[in-house]
């Protein structure tokens, strides 16, 4: 080699943002923290699809989180399996020299569940943020089958985005010229493959992307506001059934000042009737809708966090054609790729403790799925309820020394 590839070389390094040195780390890094993250979402992915057939989709609303949990599971399953390849690489694994085909070949497949799963969430976005902004106009609106309508239409447009883009590509063996063995390359193979990719990555990956994300920032501040000013109305309302029985509870204590124990017996017998009341009344609608809307505005929220380093990396991939995978800032490119990858796993892991605080159906059916105790809303809270009130009856019933 001569004096000039070796200038070359050096130029080439010194152009990386993300040296040579410091690559491995941080891609087994990105890589080992998708790893983490994706296989137990798998497991609860595998849970949340099971839990809402179980529930039945009945309404528009949970056919919509059942189809974002069977995008969520086959995006975890691709992603743990283009993880575990890039690992092996990376640790120089027997055998691992064709893994990173393998992982194109997989992340080629990979970012169809990923799109799926946000056009999903952008139309819960909108369902949850037009019944909140007007809820007599959109109360009909979004039924069952018009979700699954809407879901099945944007399946149909996204893979057919998909599909020309991804026939484009094969994988050919080459031999190796040092060993027996041969390596798998990804070519090209058809002549129109610029146009189609071209068109994928900015349509798709980058115009529908922004467009989600800003419908669903829109959607999340229009469901937030709803959310404040409804609280705010039910925090100046005052039950006139309370209202009444405090001007009861006060009107006996001026008139029988000097009956001091026949207050306390009435103040523990009001707090023990106002336990049982509590328990035995069911839940108002109100509270059920509430719990509705909080548990989607998390859910958009927490995709609109987890897109969010995407959207840069994506627009500057386009932009420039060095931040690409075989350019000069081919480390940076991986870099960023998979701490986007970990943001998206990290966002499909956590909607199963959104649907288990936030949804009472869900939670119900799951502890009646898999037996689970801990979560029991009826044993938590009762037992915590006949503590307190225990505590007040041993506080007022107990006798002074002086008596």
């Amino acid at each position: 080699m001569n004096r000039s590839s070796y200038s070359n070389i050096e130029i080439a390094s010194r152009r990386q943002i993300v040296s040579d040195e410091l690559f491995p780390y941080l891609n087994t890094l990105a890589w080992t923290s998708i790893l983490i993250f994706s296989v137990p979402a798998i497991c609860f992915n595998a849970i949340n699809v099971i839990i809402f057939c179980k529930i039945g989709v009945t309404d528009s609303i949970t056919v919509c989180f059942l189809y974002l949990a069977v995008c969520d599971f086959c995006s975890m399953v691709l992603v743990s399996v283009l993880s575990f390849f890039q690992i092996c690489f990376l640790f120089g694994v027997p055998g691992s020299k064709n893994f990173r085909t393998y992982s194109f070949s997989v992340g080629a497949v990979y970012v169809l569940p990923l799109s799926l799963a946000a056009a999903a969430t952008t139309y819960i976005a909108i369902q949850r943020g037009l019944s909140v902004a007007y809820p007599f106009l959109i109360r009909n609106t979004f039924t069952r089958k018009r979700s699954i309508m809407v879901l099945t239409t944007l399946s149909l447009i996204l893979f057919g985005c998909w599909l020309p883009r991804t026939t484009t590509y094969r994988n050919i063996y080459v031999p190796g010229p040092t060993t027996n063995s041969s390596q798998i390359l990804v070519v090209h193979h058809l002549g129109v493959w610029k146009h189609l990719d071209s068109f994928y990555n900015i349509f798709v990956q980058i115009f529908l992307l922004f467009v989600q994300y800003i419908i669903m920032s829109i959607c999340a501040v229009a469901i937030a506001v709803g959310m404040r000013a409804s609280m705010k109305l039910k925090s100046t309302s005052t039950p006139a059934g309370n209202v009444s029985r405090s001007n009861q509870f006060d009107a006996q204590k001026s008139v029988n000042t000097e009956q001091v124990e026949n207050v306390q017996n009435y103040f523990v017998d009001f707090r023990i009737q106002s336990n049982k009341e509590s328990q035995k009344m069911p839940e108002p609608k109100k509270s059920k809708e509430m719990q509705v809307v909080k548990q989607a505005l998390i859910v958009v929220l927490l995709n609109v966090i987890c897109t969010t380093p995407a959207i840069p990396a994506l627009i500057y991939n386009v932009m420039e054609p060095k931040f690409q995978a075989g350019s000069d800032y081919r480390n940076l490119f991986f870099v960023v790729l998979g701490f986007a990858r970990m943001c998206e796993s990290a966002n499909a892991f956590f909607n199963f403790f959104i649907y288990l605080d936030f949804n009472t159906k869900f939670r119900n059916c799951f502890i009646s799925t898999f037996q689970v105790t801990l979560f029991k809303e009826n044993s938590i809270g009762g037992n915590r309820k006949y503590r307190e009130t225990e505590a007040v009856v041993n506080l007022v019933m107990t006798p002074h020394p002086e008596e």
